[in-house]
């Protein structure tokens, strides 16, 4: 499958930023008849370089998920997300070191991967590996509930070097068909998973005693089914080249939006050419690399109109557009509205 780019729109797009302490789950919706998405009220101001859900945060230095239960004590955590309450409805590109287990239990879910777009519909789950560089969105008028599982893998390995990790772990994570497992609940197996997760689930949001105890075996069953299935593969599939390259170039990226860069700066942080530079994110991303910048500044001029209150070119010059008119013209043919509308709809207050 090829790469596809994620097409943005004023009701569905990857670049709006995910609020500070959002409660959970969100209570913002999308208004009907409004020109803006409108993102959900976010309490105090965060200060921290962090992009917030309900139960996780990205780093918008790293682009890497860090989940707010996750503790090296009890490395497990659940979480009812509610993907079309979010600001453009998604969740931007980012990976975690968790793996992922989910189960839609209402509407139309995309996961964007570098290798294309993937859909579930009600009913269906899913197991998304660690390190997987992807995106959620919610179709536009849709409701999308969703059941997450989010665990490192020593809670079910323990040490690096334990036979477990060796010879059940380890397997599931290198294997280049498992970035994205697809769970049908027509298939035997698949149901049973969805079922333990369910389990699991109910469990874990009782605390009663001892849920430590059960939730783990529920996750270890699940991975015995997992680990069993690695069989049907045939090993065709190969693991993408450019992973770590474009996860360097999207971190630098990061960093120095806001500055004038050029495709040789943005090339050289990942030690390749710029031709290269180009190709990886087209073949990963399905997109240039000045169109992902563009994005990401996009992405950082929602955050400060909704957390600050500077004035629109003051938003345009820190986030490294040339000039404001222009800021105003992507923004407003990106979202469906204009800076100032957007900023006046979803401000926090603060």
């Amino acid at each position: 499958m090829k790469p596809v780019a994620y097409q943005p729109s004023a009701s569905h797009s990857p670049l709006l930023p995910i609020s500070p302490d959002a409660s959970r789950p969100s209570s913002a919706h999308d208004t009907p008849g409004s020109a803006c998405p409108q993102a959900p009220n976010p309490g105090p101001a965060d200060s921290s370089p962090y992009i917030h859900t309900s139960n996780s945060r990205i780093n918008t230095s790293t682009l890497e998920e860090t989940l707010r239960c996750i503790t090296p004590e009890f490395p497990y955590t659940t979480d009812l997300c509610t993907l079309h309450t979010l600001p453009g409805r998604a969740f931007p590109w980012h990976w975690h070191k968790e793996v992922e287990l989910f189960y839609l239990q209402k509407g139309t879910l995309d996961y964007i991967l570098p290798d294309g777009q993937h859909t579930f519909r009600q009913g269906e789950g899913g197991f998304l590996n660690s390190g997987v560089l992807h995106m959620t969105c919610c179709p536009k008028n849709q409701v999308c509930i969703q059941e997450e599982h989010l665990f490192l893998p020593s809670f079910l390995g323990g040490q690096e070097n334990s036979i477990l990790t060796a010879r059940y772990i380890t397997p599931v994570l290198e294997h280049p068909d498992m970035e994205l497992y697809r769970l049908d609940p027509a298939v035997p197996d698949h149901a049973e998973i969805i079922r333990l997760m369910k389990a699991s689930f109910t469990c874990y949001e009782s605390a009663r005693e001892g849920y430590e105890f059960e939730v783990r075996e529920y996750m270890s069953r699940v991975w015995r089914i997992l680990f069993s299935h690695l069989k049907d593969f045939h090993g065709d599939k190969k693991k993408r080249p450019h992973s770590d390259r474009i996860k360097t170039m999207m971190e630098f990226i990061s960093f120095h939006y806001h500055e004038k860069l050029t495709l040789k700066q943005i090339a050289d942080s990942a030690f390749i050419s710029p031709r290269e530079c180009s190709r990886c994110f087209q073949e990963t991303l399905g997109q240039p690399p000045f169109s992902y910048l563009t994005d990401y500044r996009l992405h950082k001029a929602c955050s400060l109109l909704t957390h600050t209150h500077l004035s629109v070119t003051q938003v345009s010059a820190a986030c490294g557009f040339n000039s404001s008119s222009y800021f105003a013209q992507i923004f407003h043919r990106t979202f469906g509205c204009t800076p100032r509308e957007y900023g006046r709809q979803n401000h926090t207050g603060v």
